[in-house]
């Protein structure tokens, strides 16, 4: 898309609203902006999300690595990313009592509409909550940036919703490395040789010697391909599927390292009567 489709008027703000943007809940979310919108800053995720279902727009590496841990989370329920502050007029009045001045587009100086880059929708104790999430680099808290921040902040205040601030210093590494390692595989209804009628069959034996030998999980794992007559790589799939449905539980904490010896263990299923 050309940077001249990337610019923001008012035609363009009352276009989204028409489409629905910035509207739904999972699966039939709109987010107000889309990676064909503005130029990312790095990766972007084109792939489902767990609970959502659906493609999730996100701009950074950070909004990334924030968004799997919000994947993980069993409190969690949805995920709405480049979510809207409307009505615009809002944080129009919000930025002209703290003296700050309202985002506008470089090139066309209109008022843009503001976004927080997570809305979540959280299940606690005293029922479902709303929290909302900027991601932004440490490096960057400062100046113009949280002038902005303080108008978001206000904003969501109002809503008597929770709003912080996630940055790189907050990001846990080996659980970012790992999450990486399965995120894609919590589907695998189109690997080769995996099937309902075997998959449990296959996935008991391959605990029970994960769990009894001393080697390696791509060793195992590989000595069971062998054994059941599946492609290279199938039964390692197999592990990840497990471990993304929480079926099969591993530290997080630590390095998922398929070289490596690794503990793998799971909730045993207790019969009463």
């Amino acid at each position: 898309m050309s940077k001249r489709d990337r610019q923001v008027n008012s035609k363009k703000i009352d276009k989204w609203l028409k489409e629905g943007r910035g509207q739904g809940e999972l699966k039939d979310y709109h987010p107000w902006l889309t990676i064909r919108d503005v130029p990312s800053k790095g990766v972007v995720t084109r792939s489902k999300g767990w609970k959502t279902n659906r493609v999730h727009h996100l701009f950074s590496n950070l909004e990334l690595h924030y968004f799997y841990t919000l994947e993980w989370s069993d409190a969690v329920i949805d995920i709405r990313e480049q979510y809207p502050l409307l009505p615009l007029e809002r944080t129009l009045e919000i930025a002209e009592s703290l003296g700050i001045k309202h985002p506008t587009d470089p090139k066309t100086k209109e008022y843009i509409v503001m976004t927080t880059d997570f809305l979540i929708s959280k299940r606690t104790k005293d029922g479902i909550v709303l929290e909302s999430r900027t991601v932004k680099p440490s490096s960057e808290l400062k100046g113009r940036t949280l002038e902005k921040f303080a108008i978001e902040q206000e904003y969501f205040r109002e809503k008597g919703i929770s709003w912080g601030i996630v940055t790189d210093l907050d990001k846990p590494n080996e659980f970012i490395k790992n999450m990486q390692f399965i995120y894609c595989f919590k589907d695998i209804s189109d690997v080769k040789g995996l099937s309902a009628s075997n998959i449990n069959i296959v996935s008991e034996t391959l605990f029970e010697q994960i769990k009894s030998k001393s080697e390696s999980l791509a060793s195992v794992a590989l000595e069971n391909d062998e054994k059941f007559g599946f492609e290279p790589g199938t039964c390692l799939t197999l592990l990840k599927y497990k471990i993304a449905k929480k079926e099969w539980k591993v530290d997080m904490s630590k390095e998922l390292n398929p070289l490596n010896v690794v503990s793998v263990t799971k909730e045993e299923i207790v019969k009463h009567g």
